[in-house]
């Protein structure tokens, strides 16, 4: 299965670890999981600027999501599907990838359930998988 984590079940899991750890644990051993130059951008910022992280220990997280985690390409072109046009991005950087799973905690996504073929899901929804 192919999946990309939307920024905040990644903020989530380095933040507090728990599920949302265990969830991106999990998916690093038994499928292909993305990231895109877009959402690491958007986890360097919600870290540093609105948790106010130091560069430093933010970029370890980005270390390891660049280490376990395959690039996936930042799509040019998107739809505007939802009032964020963040949201919009991951849908699109998705697409681009042929994601079958984006794995979210935001209900601006959750609340579309699929976008083309791709399943939107929680983390707790990915252990029903």
């Amino acid at each position: 299965m192919r999946i990309l984590f939307d920024t905040n079940v990644l903020v989530a899991a380095f933040m507090g670890g728990g599920a949302s750890y265990e969830v991106i644990e999990q998916a690093i051993h038994d499928n292909e999981v993305f990231y895109t130059d877009f959402i690491l951008g958007e986890f360097r910022r919600v870290f540093t600027k609105k948790f106010h992280y130091s560069e430093t220990f933010t970029e370890e997280y980005i270390r390891f999501i660049r280490k376990f985690f395959l690039k996936g390409k930042t799509a040019a072109k998107k739809e505007e599907i939802c009032r964020d046009p963040n949201d919009d991005q991951v849908l699109a950087d998705a697409a681009v990838n042929e994601v079958d799973v984006i794995i979210t905690g935001d209900k601006d996504l959750l609340v579309l359930k699929k976008h083309k073929k791709i399943k939107i899901i929680t983390p707790k929804e990915y252990w029903e998988l």
